[in-house]
């Protein structure tokens, strides 16, 4: 589990059925691993290794929401696209808005660009020299 050394996903798969027993076996910590035979450093470490994991994956997967699109018949006045990225907890906030004659596959193509691109780093006055 140290830094820089590749992952096997068969010890991942384990530790994440340890994780799910843990979780339904009513049992504190160090009881359970008396009960497995694991040692508790090892399970606090295995924990926070797939907790990180966890939040790795769901940062990587951008979420889509559903998409209203109102009829031009209706005499609405919005013409154009309008994209709102980053409602998840933690993730940066950004409106787009785009031309209606934009085509779909460009609009697809520019949130999944911004999706990932790093987020910038924000420096405050104290932080600078």
């Amino acid at each position: 589990m140290a830094k820089g050394t590749p992952r096997d996903p068969k010890r991942e798969a384990f530790w994440r059925g340890v994780m799910r027993r843990f979780k339904t076996s009513g049992l504190n910590i160090r009881n359970f691993c008396a009960r497995e035979r694991l040692t508790e450093p090892r399970f606090y470490a295995w924990r926070r290794a797939i907790q990180e994991r966890d939040a790795e994956r769901a940062a990587s997967n951008p979420t889509f929401v559903p998409v209203l699109v109102g009829d031009e018949r209706s005499g609405s006045s919005d013409s154009g696209i309008v994209v709102e990225l980053g409602n998840a907890p933690g993730t940066r906030s950004l409106t787009l808005r785009l031309p209606a004659a934009m085509p779909v596959r460009q609009v697809a193509e520019l949130v999944h660009a911004i999706a990932a691109a790093p987020a910038p780093r924000v420096t405050t006055a104290e932080a600078r020299p």
